[in-house]
């Protein structure tokens, strides 16, 4: 399929929720009443698609992706996931809070008093309530979390377990007198003060001096509730040359060869790319199944296709080696990763400074011991997950890691479980204090992943010089 070919059939899309109109040439606009985005074709060496949304009330991208024009099919279900993504944002689009205390009948009242005072204010903004033992279930589906005061002692916990959402305490005088003016008006402020914040946020830097000649290309993929995060980097020599990120609704390995096919070819033209390294779960969509992926043989394809060495690795070992090289106290450090709402979750291991891959990189997969203990369980029918249940299974997984490998520093990232006190006590039911790792929590990982991910790339590149010059 040409890319001429290609754009008629996009225009040939009709939707009662969004317009198409070719703008030019190459490309073709799309806009519905919540995002707005485009079409485009680059023509390079071969032609290349780009597909971006994003939303009209921050700007902030919905879908963010570039891939070779080369198999059909392929191209058709981007722009068909694409619309899929469009569609999805008008709810996303209107602002929900959700209201909770311990039973929900004081806070129900006083979302009709919210919603009424939205109304007048012209605030665009509506108001549900429920009782804190539901807001696990239901607040995922919300953009704000508004606390009562009588569970004010559980605010932290709801902070971290919400961390991307505007988390609000109702102040015991506006909660007293139902002053839902004042409330409305407090939300408003607060929630620019959150976009502004997030607009300003830089990306962190978390290199430290590495002495090294090697230029690696990193790819990254993180995978949280409906959202797929690819963030790709190219380190030279250490040092951080450019970083980019695509955005979609699906894990694939696809997706991994639409990034080497597009930005890692055009990089390749100008810098001299030593190697690829890669950091993903264990299980991703390989065409239209959920499959357990081979590592090596993964890599192995990768490396025969572009001709270089690549190195594929658990992403949470690429997390726990990255957090080594930022400091300089432990050598034997664990990451852990259960998002909220997950069963299953993921380790990764460096120990005396060498990250723990394992035989076939399998170190860091817990479905084995999850479906071991849980044989009836099936994840495909699963809607809910309790929080409780998701405590219960971290303390295990932390357990049977400190048996095994006796971490000095375990990193945590598990929103039902933020406060790592709380962990410490469920801990010290089954081990002495001694035997105890410091415990720390950890959200946002992204630039330890690829950190991580390009130590690792060295790390293997280096082991197969060495094995090279043994054999001259």
């Amino acid at each position: 399929m040409d890319s001429k070919t290609y754009l008629q059939w996009v225009m040939e899309h009709k939707g009662k929720e969004y317009a198409l109109q070719q703008i030019a040439t190459d490309k073709v606009a799309i806009e519905s009443a919540y995002v707005e985005g485009y079409v485009t074709i680059y023509h390079l060496e071969s032609d290349i698609v780009e597909l971006q949304l994003s939303r009209k009330r921050d700007g902030e991208n919905v879908f963010f992706l570039h891939f070779e024009l080369v198999d059909e099919e392929h191209a058709k279900n981007l722009f068909e996931e694409m619309l899929d993504t469009l569609h999805k944002q008008k709810e996303k689009n209107i602002v929900k809070a959700l209201l909770c205390c311990t039973s929900g009948m004081t806070t129900s009242f006083f979302a009709e008093k919210l919603n009424e005072a939205s109304a007048t204010l012209s605030a665009g903004i509506h108001f549900d309530a429920v009782p804190y033992a539901m807001l696990d279930e239901t607040g995922e589906d919300y953009d704000i979390i508004l606390t009562a005061p009588q569970i004010a002692y559980e605010l932290k916990r709801i902070a971290a377990s919400f961390a991307k959402k505007l988390v609000i305490a109702i102040p015991a005088k506006v909660f007293a007198s139902y002053d839902a003016g004042t409330m409305v008006s407090i939300i408003v402020r607060k929630r620019k003060e959150m976009l502004a914040s997030c607009e300003e946020k830089a990306v962190a830097k978390v290199m430290r001096d590495i002495e090294n000649n090697a230029c690696v290309f990193v790819i990254n993929m993180t995978h949280d509730m409906d959202e797929t995060r690819y963030a790709y980097r190219l380190y030279n020599k250490g040092e951080i040359v450019e970083t980019r990120q695509i955005i979609k609704q699906m894990n694939s390995t696809r997706d991994i060869m639409d990034i080497l096919d597009t930005d890692f070819s055009l990089l390749r033209k100008e810098w001299r790319i030593d190697a690829v390294s890669i950091s993903i779960p264990g299980i991703l969509f390989h065409g239209d199944k959920e499959v357990r992926i081979d590592y090596e043989d993964f890599a192995r394809m990768l490396s025969e296709k572009y001709a270089l060495p690549v190195y594929v690795q658990h992403n949470t070992l690429a997390v726990a080696y990255g957090y080594y090289a930022q400091q300089d106290k432990y050598d034997i450090i664990s990451y852990h990763s259960m998002p909220r709402g997950g069963l299953i979750g993921g380790q990764g291991t460096v120990y005396r400074g060498m990250p723990l891959g394992g035989h076939n990189n399998m170190a860091g997969e817990l479905h084995p011991i999850f479906f071991r203990e849980n044989p009836d369980i099936n994840l495909e029918t699963l809607e809910k997950v309790a929080t409780e249940d998701t405590r219960r299974l971290l303390v295990n997984y932390v357990l049977a890691n400190i048996a095994i490998i006796s971490p000095q520093v375990f990193l945590i990232r598990c929103q039902a479980m933020p406060d790592m006190e709380e962990l410490h006590a469920e801990l010290r039911k089954y081990l002495d204090e001694k035997h105890i790792p410091k415990l720390i929590y950890v959200d946002d990982v992204s630039e330890y992943s690829l950190l991580g991910a390009m130590l690792y790339g060295l790390h293997r590149l280096q082991r197969d010089a060495e094995k090279k010059l043994k054999k001259h």
